[in-house]
């Protein structure tokens, strides 16, 4: 846990445990018998007077809530607050001598800390502590008269705020807080109800420029109804409103915060000014620590306060805080560190000098050109894409193909389409060179057998009625190819099976280079048959050139008697060894094998 956390929950956890032993002994009290001490509990009632509770979330403003949170998640912050209060009760007390009482000079300390648990909650703990308080009533009969010193622990406030809308993405926040008061406060003391109250509100807030941040609460509060010197509190509306402005540094800011309640109450059938108490409190607020420090963003708070005369309102209040709120809207800006927005009269940094992450963005668009192009980033559309002298009228780089690569990179300018880095186009890869790019080429390393027979596989095979099919390096027929007996001269017959094999070269040019290979049995010279045999082959090759095969890729071999697939004792064997076979060389040179491939 980071040290600034464990502080914030050290000073927490020394309040929450305060013992009863804190609060001074009230003799009044303890003095009073019989009647004396229930007419004491009578016209003392539990109730908090205490109209000021500080919003306890860093973006919070004195008494009013804001609707952001804090963007980092599982951050504690917390401060104290001090307050004192003037509070005047300028009432005669019915069937009592007193013509004035006085509330006076109670000092309260507000021990809080805040944790935001998601981007769009937090929860905060607020103990007020009452440090001392002053009364004068000059009435004998009434015990307050003697109440000097008293000190005590107040109501435990638990706070959880819900965000809706943000004001980084949205023209207005929007936020919702629930407000529970625990009654952990002595009784007769003024500082704690009878009973559990919360209260309800809504937080509502914009920024009417880049330089402040201003809210406004609605809400409703619920507490026991309870009478206050003749005066009936109990349920209320709350209204409040206040506005954090930079002042004339990006480091201070001025909060002017009003709030006011309008007792609501059923058993209240005459409302009077004493019970709608308002208070406006003028506030400054200091951040004298920066950097990346746990204790960054630390502010001091000091302010006036006054409100009417009514119930808990004070003629005069002072304000004095040590807390991590947010000053000058830090969490509008891009970053917290360097606190957000700076005044009017504040001039822009030199960006030749200063980092780009401390200049505030209204600075930033006005002076910085990001990609040198002359234009400023406010008026450039493409503020990172730009090249001096290669820019259109609003700041971006022409793009003739559309290829999303500017011209003045473009090596291939008027090509668009799927191209590469350069701006070219990228040909679809055809690895064994059959014309079926491997996209869609169910055999990428296997080249097409173009023959009429499922030729859009990419996948060599064969046709199971024709004469003529590729397989295992050769061109295989399904009939030999006839001769005139001794002869090189090709029967009409056979016609129509070198057609084909013709064709299917055509089609097939990777195929590459077939050796025509001509064969006879072991009869006759063997002079005469390698001949022969050469003739023969010479003669097949000349057909098929007359066919449309281009003669480069045909070459003509006789091997004679030399290599029988039978044997030359028989009548059948021999004419099988009287044969023409095709022979494929290789696939041409642009088509890849599946090693090269990788």
């Amino acid at each position: 846990m980071k040290l600034r956390n464990l502080w914030i929950l050290l000073v927490l956890a020394c309040a929450w445990l305060l013992p009863s032993a804190v609060i001074a002994q009230d003799s009044n009290e303890d003095n009073l018998t019989g009647g004396k001490l229930k007419r004491f509990r009578e016209k003392v009632p539990s109730y908090n007077l205490q109209f000021w509770r500080p919003a306890p979330n860093p973006g919070d403003y004195l008494t009013t809530y804001g609707s952001m949170i804090d963007k980092e998640h599982w951050r504690i912050t917390g401060g104290l607050y001090f307050n004192y209060a003037h509070i005047p009760m300028d009432e005669s007390v019915e069937n009592e001598r007193a013509t004035k009482a006085v509330i006076a000079n109670p000092i309260f300390m507000d021990i809080y800390a805040s944790i935001s648990l998601f981007s769009w909650a937090e929860i905060a703990l607020d103990l007020p502590v009452l440090l001392y308080e002053q009364t004068d009533f000059k009435a004998k009969e009434y015990p307050l008269h003697k109440a000097n010193g008293v000190a005590g622990v107040g109501d435990l406030r638990i706070v959880v705020k819900g965000k809706i809308l943000d004001l980084r993405d949205y023209p207005v926040g929007l936020a919702l807080i629930a407000d529970l008061s625990t009654p952990t406060a002595q009784d007769n003391r003024l500082i704690g109800d009878d009973g559990v109250s919360f209260a309800i509100r809504a937080a509502l807030e914009f920024s009417p420029w880049t330089k402040a941040r201003m809210s406004f609460n609605l809400g409703y509060r619920y507490r026991p109804h309870v009478n206050v010197y003749t005066y009936d509190m109990g349920q209320s509306i709350i209204i409040s409103g206040a506005a954090s402005i930079p002042f004339f540094h990006d480091d201070l800011d001025l909060l002017l915060d009003m709030t006011g309640e309008i007792t609501v109450d059923g058993k209240n059938n005459n409302l009077s000014v004493k019970e709608r108490p308002f208070e406006a409190d003028l506030a400054f607020r200091y951040r004298f620590i920066r950097g990346d420090s746990w204790y960054r963003g630390l502010a001091l708070t000091a302010g006036l306060g006054t409100g009417l005369d009514s119930v808990g309102a004070p003629d005069v209040r002072v304000i004095l805080g040590l807390n991590f709120h947010w000053v000058n809207g830090g969490m509008l800006g891009l970053d917290y560190e360097y606190g957000g927005y700076l005044t009017a009269i504040d001039p822009c940094p030199d960006p030749e000098l200063t980092p780009l992450s401390q200049i505030p963005e209204r600075c930033r668009n006005q002076l910085v050109d990001s990609d040198g192009d002359t234009i400023p980033d406010k008026f450039d559309r493409c503020p990172f894409a730009g090249r001096p002298g290669f820019i259109d009228e609003y700041g971006c780089p022409p793009d003739s193909d559309n290829d999303t690569v500017p011209d003045y990179l473009d090596l291939c300018p008027n090509e668009g389409g799927r191209v590469d880095k350069n701006g070219c186009p990228i040909k679809p890869l055809d690895s064994d060179g059959d014309t079926i790019i491997d996209d869609i080429d169910q055999c990428p390393y296997e080249p097409e057998t173009f023959n009429g027979y499922q030729d859009e596989d990419g996948c060599p095979d064969s046709d199971p009625d024709a004469k003529v099919e590729l397989a295992e390096g050769k061109i295989n027929i399904k009939e030999q190819v006839f001769f005139e007996t001794s002869k090189a001269v090709i029967k009409s017959e056979s016609f129509d099976l070198l057609n084909q094999v013709a064709q299917l070269l055509i089609d097939n040019p990777h195929i590459g280079n077939v050796t025509v290979e001509g064969h006879t049995d072991s009869r006759g010279k063997y002079k005469l048959n390698m001949k022969l045999s050469q003739d023969r082959a010479d003669s097949v090759m000349r057909y098929l050139v007359e066919r449309g095969v281009d003669a480069n890729r045909l070459n003509a071999i006789g091997y004679g008697p030399d290599r029988p697939i039978e044997t030359n004792d028989t009548k059948e064997g021999r004419a099988k060894n009287r044969r023409v076979e095709f022979v494929v060389l290789g696939l041409p040179d642009t088509a890849q094998t599946p090693e090269s491939a990788e």
